[in-house]
């Protein structure tokens, strides 16, 4: 299964901060997202709704039968470069249209990928998630960002 939801771009040390906010068993809390907005700074239970998917793409955080709960030790930047190319959709297809070493804008990204990719992107948000697929790209060192585009 590939997960399409993605929290805004934020830092890894952000990243950190909302998995410390995920309680260590489901059982802590029944409102997973209302820790997650009352102990960081996201402000709303959408976006931190959405971190909790992202987490679970990211194999830092599970969803059990009573909720959310943390796994393993301090999220590892390699590792979550790995999971995030492994398990979010569209991110191995757009770094693969980024291998030709010219920078692209989103909308430029999103165009050469082949249909069926351009389909399932539409569906996941379109160009606005493909802004925030690069931009979790250049956060965990899998592209880079220059004054024109993403390489």
């Amino acid at each position: 299964m590939r997960y399409r939801r993605l929290p805004p771009v934020a830092s890894l040390e952000t990243l950190r901060t909302v998995w410390r906010a995920v309680p260590r068993s489901a059982a802590e809390t029944e409102d997973c997202c209302g820790r997650i907005c009352a102990r960081t700074d996201v402000d709303r239970r959408e976006d931190a709704s959405d971190w909790l998917v992202f987490l679970t793409a990211l194999g830092c955080v599970e969803r059990c039968e009573a909720g959310y709960r943390r796994t393993g030790g301090e999220p590892d930047a390699e590792a979550l470069a790995d999971a995030f190319e492994r398990s979010v959709l569209g991110v191995s297809e757009l770094l693969a249209v980024l291998d030709g070493g010219q920078a692209l804008a989103p909308a430029a990204a999103f165009d050469r990928l082949d249909e069926p990719g351009r389909r399932q992107i539409r569906r996941a948000g379109g160009e606005r998630y493909v802004a925030r697929l690069l931009g979790w790209a250049v956060v965990f060192g899998l592209a880079d960002e220059t004054g024109d585009g993403y390489t």
